[in-house]
């Protein structure tokens, strides 16, 4: 394989966050490998650890996709955390001990007793030193093939795929690692506890303790008693099920913005009012914001209001006075002054309490809702804590959020879980933590309280959950629900798509390892043209031999498998095929370019060999050359070729030994020589291919060319010479001439 550009991430990004040490992370990759194979005997971590130790060069290692790849860097400086990436990586340190045979070894792990378990380590067996190299495709499989009918019409139109290995065009970005922030804007608008406008809206009045208001006989309001035996408080009934005297709100026709009378449904309507000593009475009508005479008292109706959650206010010619229950539980009072603890008396919504069984119907929970956590683009999103992201934050019913005129009916525990719930951004959604908390207040919160003796707390307890859950409802809960969102959740793809996006903020779901060759390995990361993505990786469109991308189905030099070479110069399916010419057809150049048949074909001095000592041998499927002192040598064969068709030739070259400097030059018939190219230098024996290079194009007529039916004989020579009083041992190999493209 060429190099694995799908772990390259070329970005000024943040230094990852991973400690030293680090064994087993999922990520993308800073750094290209300087080592990759999809040998399946190196692609699992201890394999391909303990070929990263055997290397002073590697400092790291991955894998994943089939591949085990080596870095010279340390994982903290070169990796990228993303959860769901194929690949992991591992420092140096987390390589297995190297020993001389396959074998395994156990390790106490301690738990949470103190006892020890065991767990099997594998430590793999022994390897080489790392060879960088390319892996060729497997061959294909047999099969019967029937060849074209019409030799002509194949022979004109035949092509073969060879291509260079894919590079990255495009180096890309990582996803956006924590997420898509919750949509705040366009949400729909959330009711307030009660609408003052609405004579519809009707409610219950409870003191700051939330023990209802009643009517007694006469003209006055007072806390509800409390039974004095059980038999009476039987006779009242579930407290759920007390009937309390309904309210609503009215608006005066001269009082200003936010002011209202106060009045108490039935067959004779009946106004709450304020006299000036500070008492409560009702009345028959309105006195507007002035106040009047009546029955020996001085009293006043339009003088009431409500916040959003419910608290009743009450303003007096600009005053604020607090209105609550007395402190002997017996009476209300109206006290100059706002109270500096918030707690006033407040509108229990019947309404409300009425809708409270509906139950809020989604279809998709982190997408819809009053508060939802992601937006509705790209589509099924799912909201997930974000790297980095506080922890669970309880701080039980204190305060928060302008909420902070609830009892604590033993809700601590209900509290704490809406807190978290409103931190679950997997499965807390605002509808549903606001359920949840209402029926643990309702349930839990108040069961403490279920017996005759305690009936008024017990219903007290019961509206003041409703009142609470009714609360955490309105927008300021749903702030509280977004500071939550904001400060742990982020919204991503589900599955292992990641969120790529543009400069515009328009993101999208996309498989970054999968098949998209604009999103290959990461977002953004491009394939060169004729190069497909596969897992992540920029890969061969069909094929890979060598250093090459071709197509087994119809490489004359790679047919069927890699290094199959069609003498005829044409394969079709993966098998070779000799067609009929009718003029003279190209194909491969060379009788025995790869001295699969020793020097069969070849001479060798034709120039004259100069030299001290040594000579040319064909052994090995190789030409090799033995040259001592400075010096040149030469072989020499015949190579076939079409009148104007245009070849290209490669071959190889390495160093078997020695240490002169050497090079080859070739030339075709009497044209002039090409460059000379320089053998590898002493003590560095691995093969260079050297070509495809554009050949002569030879005619009918030409004086260095023999015609030999269709086609041309053309003297073919390479000469070897080596500088220096030493000796050298050089290899030439692979001899190719093929049409060009």
């Amino acid at each position: 394989m060429g190099f694995l550009q799908v772990l390259v991430v070329a970005l000024p990004l943040v230094s990852p966050s991973l400690a030293a040490d680090v064994c087993g992370a999922s990520g993308i990759s800073l750094q290209l490998p300087y080592f990759t194979t999809i040998k399946s005997s190196l692609n699992y971590a201890s394999a391909c650890g303990t070929h990263c130790i055997s290397d002073s060069k590697c400092q790291s290692y991955a894998v994943g996709n089939g591949f085990c790849m080596h870095f010279t860097k340390a994982t903290s400086k070169i990796v990228k955390t993303i959860s769901f990436s194929p690949f992991k990586f591992y420092d140096r340190i987390c390589a297995p001990v190297k020993v001389n045979s396959a074998t395994s070894t156990t390790s106490p792990t301690a738990t949470s007793g103190g006892d020890t378990s065991t767990i099997t380590i594998d430590v793999g067996g022994v390897i080489t030193t790392p060879n960088i190299q390319t892996t060729d495709s497997p061959p294909l499989p047999s099969s019967d093939v029937v060849f074209p009918t019409s030799d002509k019409s194949f022979t004109v139109t035949y092509t073969y795929e060879d291509d260079p290995l894919p590079t990255v065009v495009s180096l890309g970005t990582p996803p956006l690692e924590k997420g898509l922030p919750a949509p705040t804007a366009g949400l729909p608008d959330l009711p307030c506890v009660i609408d003052p406008t609405s004579t519809e809206d009707q409610f219950n009045i409870l003191g700051s303790n939330f023990v209802p208001l009643v009517s007694q006989a006469g003209n006055k309001l007072q806390p509800l008693p409390a039974p004095t035996s059980e038999a009476q408080a039987k006779a009242m009934g579930a407290p759920d099920d007390y009937v309390l005297p309904a309210f609503f709100f009215q608006k005066p026709a001269s009082a200003p913005a936010g002011i209202y009378d106060i009045v108490l449904s039935g067959k004779t309507l009946q106004y709450v009012a304020k006299t000036s000593q500070g008492g409560l009475v009702l009345t028959s009508s309105s006195t507007g914001t002035t106040p009047v005479r009546r029955n020996g008292q001085t009293i006043v109706t339009s003088i009431f209001g409500v916040d959003c959650q419910g608290r009743l206010t009450v303003t007096q010619n600009g005053s604020p006075y607090t209105w609550d229950i007395s402190a002997d539980g017996t009476t209300t009072t109206f006290t100059a002054g706002k109270a500096a603890s918030n707690r006033t008396m407040v509108a229990y919504s019947l309404q409300k309490k009425a809708a409270t069984k509906r139950k809020f119907r989604k279809r998709n929970m982190y997408t819809t809702g009053q508060a939802p956590r992601c937006p509705n683009s790209p589509p099924d999103l799912v909201a997930k804590v974000f790297p980095g992201a506080r922890g669970l934050n309880p701080n039980g019913c204190g305060p928060a959020n302008g909420i902070d005129f609830v009892p604590d009916f033993s809700f601590g525990s209900c509290c704490d879980g809406h807190d978290n719930c409103y931190d679950n951004c997997e499965q807390g959604t605002f509808e549903s933590c606001n359920d949840d908390f209402h029926g643990c207040m309702r349930g839990s919160g108040c069961a403490y309280l279920d017996h005759w003796y305690t009936y008024v707390g017990h219903l007290a307890c019961l509206k003041a959950a409703d009142f609470y859950a009714w609360a955490v409802g309105t927008s300021k809960g749903r702030d509280a629900f977004h500071a939550a969102t904001k400060e742990r959740c982020g919204c991503y793809c589900n599955g292992s798509q990641g969120l790529c996006g543009r400069a515009d903020g328009d993101y999208q779901c996309t498989s970054m390892f999968g098949t998209d060759v604009n999103n290959c390995g990461a977002c953004g990361r491009t394939c060169s043209p004729k190069a497909k993505c596969a897992g992540g990786s920029c890969a061969c469109m069909n094929d890979q031999c060598g250093d090459r991308c071709v197509d087994l189905r119809t490489h004359p030099s790679n047919c069927g498998s890699c290094g199959h070479k069609c003498s005829t110069g044409y394969c079709f399916e993966g098998q070779c095929y000799d067609p009929p010419p009718d003029k003279c057809v190209p194909m491969q150049g060379f009788t025995n370019g790869d001295f699969s048949q020793g020097g069969n074909a070849w001479s060798q001095c034709s120039l004259g060999c100069n030299f001290f000592g040594g000579g040319i041998d064909f052994v090995d499927q190789d030409a090799y050359f033995s040259l001592n002192g400075p010096g040149s040598a030469d072989i020499i064969t015949t190579a076939k070729m079409c009148p104007g068709q245009a070849y290209e030739v490669s071959f190889s070259i390495r160093r078997s030994s020695g240490n002169n400097n050497c090079d080859v030059k070739y030339k075709f018939g009497n044209r002039g020589w090409s460059q000379s190219y320089s053998f590898p230098g002493a003590g560095n024996y691995g093969t260079k291919n050297l070509g495809p290079y554009n050949a002569p194009v030879f005619q009918k007529g030409d004086s260095d060319v023999i015609v030999n039916g269709m086609s041309l004989d053309v003297s073919f020579t390479a000469q070897v010479t080596c500088t220096g009083s030493n000796v050298a041992w050089v290899v030439l190999d692979d001899f190719d001439l093929v049409p060009a493209q």
